[in-house]
């Protein structure tokens, strides 16, 4: 990982995918996949690089790539076979089933090798010369996969690749409860595990009626990456996600998952609108198919009684369905009172909303002021589908958490040494 970015930097940014953050800070990509029965893909921008080129950081990069990935690979499959050994008395079978005759998805671990595991090595450098030093990078956001096995973020620097790494900061999560914590990472996390929202669509829906099925809980979390002493560093990370089968089929939707992707990848290139999941013509909602900036949509219809928001169709319940009575409209609420984009993955929930009106909270229910209230979406289940419990912005607190000692659910983050994989239960 010390030589990513001078890589990136020699094969210039003609090569490799660049995205400017408004804080000052450029991410620069390397993007590949693992395909199930395939294997690892390679990274096109390295590609038709020879091994004998100029560029003495790509060489290195390139000669310790494959053993890294198979690193990370057979650490994928063991946490996925342990977390199936785990939860197997609590779930339902199939867990997923296909469109293909007689090709179901019975245990977790088979819903993990039957599907794409998307790769992407990054390096964050800032541009001190912007300001903007102290705001967020990436603000809170669950991701769509089932889970992402990633490295914690280190410190390499862009003139010397031989220079020690040190660990980064400025990675938060945020609890049930709202709160807003600083993860420190120790030298002994060589790669964690972040649930993504992926578990409530294939995995907790599978849950049976019992007191001792806990369910997974997607992770938000955001990223600050502040102007560094030495202008010459950066942060450089590497990420895992794993996606579901693309034969398997959309429980919300009435396509396959693969389906569904490529009709969002449609829609983002040729800029056209797309219906998904046409169950009424009563309700829609937009999906927008780039995070953070505006884009081509996808239209999502849901039922009358339900409302697009955190990238799901939300049943409504009696309170949510009189917000006009007592002039509040329902709204898409985030986890800070703020009305958010419903296609975000922030653990975003509905609720009657007053914009002239401090934002408190009850018991989990988003309040907005003392005569609007929101419902748990998802079926009731706030664990699922409601990470802050309410949404306070002058009450978000935020403080450091170690790996060693998590206030989370349980498999929200898990760090693996190689050796032995260790839950973090609340």
């Amino acid at each position: 990982m010390s030589n990513l970015h001078t890589c990136m930097l020699d094969l210039g940014d003609n090569i490799v995918t660049a995205h400017h953050f408004d804080d000052g800070t450029t991410r620069r990509s390397f993007a590949t996949s693992t395909l199930p029965e395939v294997g690892a893909q390679p990274i096109k921008s390295l590609e038709d690089i020879p091994m004998n080129s100029n560029s003495e950081s790509c060489q290195s990069f390139q000669t310790e790539l494959s053993s890294f990935r198979s690193s990370v690979e057979a650490a994928t499959d063991l946490f996925s076979q342990k977390l199936s050994t785990e939860m197997r008395a609590y779930l339902q079978t199939p867990l997923m089933s296909s469109n293909v005759d007689g090709v179901v998805y019975d245990s977790i671990n088979e819903v993990v090798a039957g599907g794409e595991h998307l790769e992407h090595f990054h390096s964050y450098q800032k541009d001190n010369s912007l300001g903007n030093a102290g705001t967020t990078t990436i603000e809170l956001h669950t991701d769509q996969g089932f889970f992402i096995a990633f490295t914690p973020g280190l410190i390499a620097s862009s003139n010397d690749p031989t220079k020690q790494m040190k660990l980064s900061d400025g990675f938060y999560v945020q609890d049930r409860y709202g709160t807003k914590a600083s993860v420190n990472f120790s030298e002994e996390d060589d790669l964690v595990f972040m649930i993504g929202d992926g578990a409530n669509q294939y995995i907790n829906n599978n849950l049976i009626d019992s007191k001792d099925a806990m369910p997974l809980r997607a992770t938000p979390h955001a990223l600050s990456f502040p102007a560094q002493i030495d202008s010459s560093d950066v942060r450089v990370w590497y990420g895992r996600m794993v996606l579901p089968p693309n034969n398997a089929l959309s429980h919300d939707m009435g396509l396959t998952h693969g389906e569904v992707r490529e009709a969002l990848m449609d829609a983002s290139t040729t800029g056209k609108s797309i219906s998904l999941g046409c169950s009424s013509q009563d309700m829609k909602a937009v999906i927008h198919t780039t995070r953070h900036l505006s884009g081509p949509s996808v239209i999502l219809n849901c039922t009358a009684d339900e409302l697009f928001c955190w990238y799901r169709c939300q049943p409504l319940d009696d309170e949510l369905n009189t917000c006009s009575d007592r002039n509040l409209t329902l709204e898409c609420v985030d986890s800070q009172g703020q009305i958010t984009d419903p296609a975000q993955h922030n653990g975003a929930a509905p609720a009657c909303y007053n914009s002239s009106a401090p934002l408190s909270s009850d018991d989990g229910i988003m309040v907005v002021a003392t005569t609007a209230s929101g419902g748990r979406g998802g079926g009731g289940r706030d664990d699922l589908s409601w990470s802050g419990g309410g949404g306070r912005d002058e009450h978000m607190s935020t403080k450091s958490t170690s790996t060693g000692s998590r206030l989370f659910a349980w498999s929200l983050v898990v760090t693996f040494t190689i050796s032995a994989i260790l839950f973090v239960i609340s």
